[in-house]
């Protein structure tokens, strides 16, 4: 064999090198199963285990980024592995870079979990359209779990804490892994659901695997869940975990706590809200009050103003006055009558036939003095006869004027003595007065029994009323 023909010359590191990189690139992605032995975890976090079974072993490096995100394990557990297979060149030594680690059996759960999620999800089983809302008050909740563990009793911590008015929870016991647990959450219910005795039903578990989770995942609880007429809450595993029963649910709550508390109301956020409306009503209260409050000052000012007693007063007070101005008008009239008549006194004193004969006398005087001084002797028997004619119409006027003006005289006294109160007493009537002085006009200003004093035209008399009558 020649030169030419022979193998190429590889050192040690060169051989391991390109025998881990054929593996890298020939193999790709591995999932490996198998059982967990030799477990080492350094303190830089990274673990080193064999992965065995029953006729062979393989090395395993978990480094620490990936084992953040790793199920946790330890020797004796089954286990699958996701990983690159490649050579360790400084020993030379067959090994599986791990990238992700689960138990055994959770990849085939995966898959199935997958394809029924696709599955319902096309029948639109996850559609938000078809979800219930809760109730604005849950007052009755149904809690569907296990009666063993502490979800039952966390669920009802946290009701006890946030509300402690809720009725008594109503419990449908089921277990919540293994065969048997699909078969009676759907049972649970189907019960609750035939019952209508809750208003919310809680379907809860704590925390686990994939496997321990898997009677929330298969497709008979969730088609239960969806045909189920009362809102459904799931508070399944932690937070991280996911379930069919979540995306059916009406409401997915990441703990059981949290479920709790999403079905009851916070009894310290009610107490605020509750304290703020108070505060409202009492302010809207005190304003409403306020304003009736105005309302009726004003009524009762308008009543006051309209009251009998004020009404009364002023009829009082306008009849004071009207009294008080008629009382003047009298004296006015009198007066005026008194005047008129001594102005026609005066004038029919001087209308007189004496005072006339006299005047004429005076005037015949004088003219005889212009007489005697321009001494008219021609004409004195024409002027004699002219001052006989004027005589005689003077002595007629006179007489008619004294006639016209008696007449008018006899007709003002007899007006003054017809508006003369002592003359309307001379007729035989009479002014009634109270004890007070005051003029009585109607029978409701008196009473029976009331003392009156009656003036005449001639004396006054005492009178007791012995009864009143109205004009109806």
């Amino acid at each position: 064999m020649s030169d030419s023909d022979s193998p190429p010359v590889f050192s040690v590191t060169e051989l391991n090198q390109c025998a881990d990189g054929l593996l890298r690139d020939g193999l790709g992605l591995v999932r490996v199963e198998g059982e967990v032995s030799n477990l080492r975890q350094y303190a830089s976090g990274h673990q080193y285990f064999s992965l065995k079974d029953e006729n062979a072993s393989v090395n395993c490096v978990l480094f620490r980024g990936k084992a953040r995100q790793a199920a946790r394990f330890a020797d004796g557990d089954a286990v699958q592995i996701r990983g690159r297979a490649g050579i360790y060149g400084a020993r030379g030594q067959f090994q599986i870079i791990v990238e992700a680690l689960q138990p055994a059996g959770e990849g085939r759960l995966l898959a199935a979990f997958q394809r029924l999620k696709e599955k319902l999800a096309a029948e639109g089983l996850f559609d938000a359209e078809r979800k219930q809302p809760l109730p604005a008050w849950t007052h009755r909740l149904g809690v569907i779990t296990s009666t063993q563990g502490d979800v039952r009793h966390d669920i009802e911590r946290t009701l006890a804490r946030r509300f402690p008015l809720l009725l008594p929870v109503t419990l449908y016991p089921t277990a919540v892994q293994g065969q048997q647990a699909a078969g009676q959450i759907v049972a649970a219910l189907e019960q609750a659901a035939a019952e209508g005795r809750v208003d919310v039903v809680i379907l809860a578990r704590g925390g686990g695997s994939l496997e321990d989770l898997q009677a929330f995942n298969e497709e008979s609880v969730a088609r239960a869940i969806a045909a189920c007429p009362i809102p459904v809450v799931t508070g399944v595993g932690h937070e991280t975990d996911t379930t069919i029963a979540d995306f059916v649910a009406d409401l997915r709550a990441s703990t059981p706590t949290a479920a709790a508390e999403a079905v009851s109301p916070d009894a310290a956020t009610l107490r605020h809200q509750l304290a703020r409306a108070r505060e409202r009503l009492t302010g809207l209260l005190g304003q409403h009050i306020a304003r009736h409050q105005q309302t009726l000052t004003a009524l009762h000012t308008r009543l006051e103003r309209r009251h009998p007693r004020q009404l009364l007063e002023r009829d009082a007070q306008r009849l004071d006055d009207q009294r008080e101005r008629m009382n003047r008008a009298w004296s006015r009239m009198y007066e005026r009558a008194q005047a008129r008549l001594q102005r026609a006194q005066l004038r029919l004193a001087g209308a007189s036939p004496g005072n006339r004969l006299a005047s004429a006398r005076m005037r015949l005087d004088h003219l005889r003095q212009r007489l005697a001084r321009v001494r008219p002797d021609h004409d004195i028997a024409q002027r004699r006869d002219t001052l006989a004619r004027l005589h005689r119409q003077l002595e007629t006027a006179t007489r008619q004027a004294l006639a016209t003006r008696q007449r008018q005289l006899d007709a003002s006294a007899r007006q003054l003595r017809s508006l003369d109160p002592e003359a309307v007493l001379e007729r035989g009537y009479a002014i009634l007065q109270t004890t007070q002085g005051d003029v009585l006009r109607r029978a409701e200003q008196t009473a029976s029994g009331e003392h009156l004093r009656a003036r005449l035209a001639r004396g006054r008399l005492d009178l007791d009323v012995t009864a009143t009558y109205s004009d109806d």
